[in-house]
Formats: C-alpha cells, sequence, structure tokens
C-alpha cells in the first residue's frame, strides 16, 4: 500500500512555493488526518542584512534575495493545535515571462510533523527516537538519521537482541550491524525485514560522520523503517486472514445465522 504520509513529506522538501493555496498536502501533527492551511495574516519574511546590502553590487540579481519566514499553520479540525513554522525564504525564476516567485523552505515545525504511519503500533522506546529524528530532520538531516538509527537500536532491545555479550569471559558490547544479523537469525519470520533496516542503520552511520545528508536522503530512511515496524507489530494482517477464513467456512453465510457450529 501507498505510503501517503512519506509522498506528503517529500513534497515539503521540495520546498513550499508561491502563496499557502500553492503549497502540497501538510499532515497534521494533532490528528494525523487532516492538512493544514496557512494562515495568511500570520506570515512573516525579513530580508537578511546581507541580502540588502547585495543589492548594491553591479551583477545583483532578484535570486540573490534570501530571508527568513514565520508563519502560522491551521487544521480543518478546529480541535487541533496551531503549527509554527519557521525557515528560510529567497526568490526563484519561474520562466522569464512569469518572473520570479517567492520560495520557502521550512526548517522548524512545532508541535513536529508525523514522520511514519505505524506510529501508534511501535514501542515506546521507538517512539520517542522517531520523535527525536522528526523534531530536527528539517534543520539538520544527518542529526535525523542518526536519531533513526537509535531507533532501530530500540526496535532491537524490543525483539530481545542483547547490546551485550560474554566472550572469553569477558562482556562486550554488540554492534548495531550484528545485532540485526542476530534478529535475523533468531526471527526467521522477521528475516526480510531485518535486509531492510540494515539500510536503515547504514544512514544513520553516514548522518553520524558528516553532513551530507539531505531530507529526501533520510526520507528513504523513515519509509523502509516505518514499512519494518508494520511488518513486525501490525497484527491487523492475521486478523484479517482469520476472519477471510472464517467466512470461507461458512461459504458466506452470515455468523449470526448459526447458534453452534458451522453444520458442513
Amino acid at each position: 500500500m501507498a505510503n501517503q504520509l512519506i509522498k506528503d513529506l517529500r513534497a515539503i522538501a521540495e520546498g513550499l512555493d508561491g502563496d499557502g493555496p500553492q503549497w502540497p498536502h501538510i499532515p497534521c501533527p494533532s490528528c494525523k488526518r487532516g492538512g493544514l492551511t496557512l494562515i495568511s495574516e500570520s506570515l512573516i519574511q525579513e530580508e537578511t542584512a546581507i541580502s540588502k546590502r547585495n543589492q548594491s553590487h553591479p551583477e545583483w540579481d532578484p535570486d540573490w534575495a534570501h530571508g527568513y519566514f514565520s508563519c502560522l499553520l491551521r487544521c480543518q479540525k478546529p480541535a487541533c493545535d496551531l503549527v509554527r513554522v519557521v525557515g528560510e525564504t529567497g526568490l526563484y525564476l519561474l520562466r522569464s515571462e512569469d518572473g520570479y516567485c517567492n520560495f520557502f523552505t521550512p526548517k522548524f515545525f512545532l508541535p513536529h510533523l508525523p514522520l511514519i504511519e505505524s506510529y501508534d503500533l511501535s514501542p515506546p522506546l521507538v517512539q520517542k527516537r522517531i520523535d527525536a529524528a522528526a523534531k530536527i530532520i528539517w534543520s539538520d538531516p544527518s542529526s535525523a538519521a542518526n536519531r533513526l538509527r537509535s531507533a532501530v537500536e530500540a526496535l532491537m532491545d524490543d525483539q530481545g537482541i542483547p547490546r551485550k555479550c560474554v566472550r572469553g569471559g569477558r562482556p562486550y558490547e554488540v554492534n548495531l550491524h550484528n545485532r540485526i544479523v542476530a534478529f535475523k537469525a533468531a526471527k526467521p519470520e522477521h528475516a526480510g525485514v531485518a535486509d531492510l533496516v540494515l539500510a536503515v542503520k547504514w544512514i544513520g552511520n553516514v548522518g553520524s560522520h558528516n553532513d551530507s545528508l539531505r531530507v529526501p536522503d533520510v526520507l528513504e530512511g523513515v519509509e523502509i523503517l516505518d514499512h519494518t515496524l508494520d511488518q513486525i507489530y501490525d497484527s491487523t494482517k492475521d486478523e484479517i486472514k482469520r476472519k477471510a477464513a472464517d467466512i470461507a467456512a461458512r461459504k458466506g453465510i452470515p455468523a449470526s445465522r448459526f447458534s453452534g457450529s458451522i453444520p458442513f
């Protein structure tokens, strides 16, 4: 099934161009279902001092302009919290005949946007690490990738894969890679997702050692982690199989028609 949340986050990562009505669907942190819209009177833009000084440069072009913005977003559901956004803004050329357009790059959402669809299925410590990633992914994607790596560590904890082992009578720390290998061996029913979650670990490793990751790179790991958590913790698939088998056994006749065992 397509992960609509990831699609929304990827669209936001491309930037917000023009005014509010043109922005992509921004998921509500409160209800997780509604979309956020701009409160137009709340939008504040301010050009930086350097950007203003650059206007005196003989080769100055409008796309040199740079500044910051802040605004409020509102969900269609009145009970949901307002969301505050802070980020960078500039101008970019649409087409030569159309001129320039404002372009907004969000850096912080408060409260933070939801990151995975399987959040409610996840163990509390995994949720905590995912929240830590969600808070900083827009401003510091490399650090967010490291938080996702920590979420994988928490997943291994929940699955009973030890962090420490004993060799030659001496305890030692088991690195995450070897914990995932042990998980694959201990839980053969999850061997496929064990292979997938290794990718999240590798993205996290890169985030730990340099600042080269961009938001779309981290969202690749988010999508894989989301799928992994869904595969491990979502029991509805088994329930649907049970219901289907029960209906097939009754040959589609409603269960309410039977007072005892199925008569065939």
